[in-house]
């Protein structure tokens, strides 16, 4: 294993680099929780907010794990 320390100047690389990190699964410490990461630009914010209202509404739907990626 080998650990690297980046400093990024803003948000817009943090959240670049937290997409590449997720999707390789590389493990990582930091101080971006997954709410601030998945709030950190507009599109996030209002398929989240979206969603959210939907099952508060309760516009939801039961699937089997089995049916998920078919």
């Amino acid at each position: 294993m080998t650990t690297i320390v980046l400093k990024v100047k803003d948000k817009k690389q943090l959240v670049a680099l937290m997409d590449v990190v997720q999707r390789f699964k590389i493990s990582f410490s930091g101080n971006m929780d997954e709410t601030e990461y998945l709030l950190s630009t507009d599109e996030n914010r209002e398929s989240l907010e979206k969603s959210l209202k939907q099952s508060s509404e309760g516009k939801t739907r039961a699937i089997k794990t089995s049916e998920l990626w078919k």
